[in-house]
């Protein structure tokens, strides 16, 4: 029994012919397009990653510019400070003049060594922040004394410009904020810091609007897993980095996260919140954080995905094309055959005389065609000679029927002719016998007249018994002659 699949396949050997075509340009197309696309994603995922890479550096000039400005409006302004370190008063007007003409910057101060002025025991701060439309004045900054806090321990001791980095209380109008400061000196002594304070939400803001695309986004963090720029403003604080990778516990995430908190320059493939993304990092350059960029595959990948689903496309009405001009091309190729084919019909049912005309073609269906015809040419001449046989041997048959016929017919006679002469034959002997009983019974009584009576009449059937034997070996002889003829 064949199996169930065979009955699927078409009956038509050009139907047949076109399906194993098609099947191998299939697998041919299959394998050639496969090998393509495989080396041609390598190349666009390179492609794709160095987009990425050069995306993250734009983000990066963005970043720069725009902490940059800052940077060059709190230089301006500490050069002016140390102009009038010993004028407490003016120092005073002259940063809350800072706050009202820079309303990015939510907070200025010039905090002094301890006892740096006479009059003044301990420590000293100018601080003011914008709350609103006012400006308050604080001698401390998040409750405590500005001697430890980084901003100014750390600036100090570098005698260096610095960037804080943020702190979970440190906080203005309950914004997180980072901090720049500057040494302030007098003569070639520091004798202070000068910093200002930028919102996190501002600068999260505005990198967010300068992005490259809608569907990317960036992030700055410091090495202690705290975000300084963050699409989401939740992320915000100190160690949220570490919250984030507990939402991605897989070993991937924290490999990159960790190189990314080791200050090292890459990029990898991950999925984040069921999106496949780019995501390239590097340390951003004269401070201690790292900038990243997530950039979903699609957005990169995206028109080299489109491609592939127009290239399948094309090879599928490749492939369509190529099958129906195989089909045709082999149906009328297979003309002669299906011509064959109904000759064949025929000449099962008994007809060896339908048309069937040679072919001029010199491949093998010409010669196939032109084999058929002599085939069916040399049947012919055989049944005609065939049939010429059996005419003769029909005739013979009569002719032997005939002669049987007749042989059965003298046969019948014969036997009619002997039964009649025998049946004459048995008068005479019965009358021989009975006679001869007669004389052996009564020979001693009898006289002479009567034997002699006896005799005659003894000899007169004798004699009409010779005469029919005679007759019947007439016959018998006259027969033997025939047969012998015969």
């Amino acid at each position: 029994m064949k199996p169930k699949v065979l009955h699927l396949l078409p009956s038509s050997l050009s139907a047949k012919l076109s399906l194993w075509v098609m099947l191998f340009v299939a697998m041919l197309f299959l394998a050639t397009f496969s090998l393509m696309f495989y080396y041609a994603r390598q190349a666009v995922r390179t492609e794709a990653e160095g987009k990425a890479e050069d995306l993250l550096q734009k983000m990066e000039i963005t970043v720069q510019n725009t902490l940059g400005e800052k940077e060059v409006v709190a230089r301006q302004t500490c050069w002016n400070v140390e102009q009038n370190l010993h004028n407490p008063a003016q120092l005073n007007k002259y940063l809350q003049e800072i706050l009202r003409n820079e309303p990015e910057i939510i907070g200025v101060a010039a905090a002094f060594e301890p006892d740096y002025y006479p009059n003044i025991s301990g420590d000293y701060m100018i601080y003011y922040y914008r709350k609103g439309s006012h400006l308050i004045k604080s001698e401390q900054f998040a409750g405590e004394s500005y001697i430890h806090q980084p901003w100014y321990e750390v600036t100090k001791e570098r005698n260096a410009e610095y960037w804080s980095d943020p702190v979970e209380n440190y906080k203005t109008n309950g914004e997180p904020i980072i901090s720049f400061g500057l040494p302030l000196h007098d003569g070639d002594k520091t004798v202070g810091v000068f910093a200002i304070d930028i919102s996190l939400y501002w600068l999260s803001s505005t990198i967010e609007d300068k992005r490259p695309s809608p569907n990317m986004y960036g992030g700055v963090a410091t090495r202690k897993g705290a975000f300084i720029v963050h699409p989401d403003t939740t992320m915000l604080k100190p160690g949220s980095m570490f919250k984030l990778m507990e939402q991605f516990p897989s070993d991937k995430y924290s490999f990159v996260a960790y190189k990314m908190l080791g200050g090292e320059t890459g990029s990898a493939l991950l999925d984040f919140y069921g999106t496949k993304s780019f995501i390239a990092y590097k340390p951003l350059e004269g401070t201690q954080w790292v900038l990243d960029l997530v950039c979903p595959e699609e957005e990169v990948m995206g028109p080299y995905n489109h491609l592939i689903l127009l290239m399948v496309l094309i090879v599928i009405l490749a492939i369509m094309a190529i099958s129906a001009f195989f089909y045709f091309f082999i149906h009328r190729e297979l003309i002669p055959l299906r011509s064959l084919e109904a000759s064949a019909k025929q000449m099962t049912q008994g007809n060896y005389y339908a048309p069937v005309s040679t072919s001029g073609r010199q491949d093998e269906v010409g010669s196939l065609t032109n084999s058929f015809v002599a085939m069916r040419r040399s049947i012919r001449k055989h049944i005609n000679e065939i049939n010429r046989t059996r005419e003769k041997l029909d005739e013979q048959n009569k002719a032997l029927n005939e002669a049987h016929e007749h042989v059965k017919e003298a046969e019948r006679v014969k036997t009619a002719f002997l039964q009649n002469m025998t049946d004459q034959m048995n008068e005479p002997v019965l009358e021989i016998s009975s006679m001869v009983n007669e004389v052996r019974e009564h020979l001693d009584e009898m006289n002479h007249e009567q034997i002699v009576k006896i005799a005659d009449k003894m000899d007169g059937n004798t004699q009409t018994i010779t005469r029919l034997l005679t007759r019947m070996l007439e016959v018998a002889t006259k027969q033997d002659n025939k047969e012998d003829c015969g």
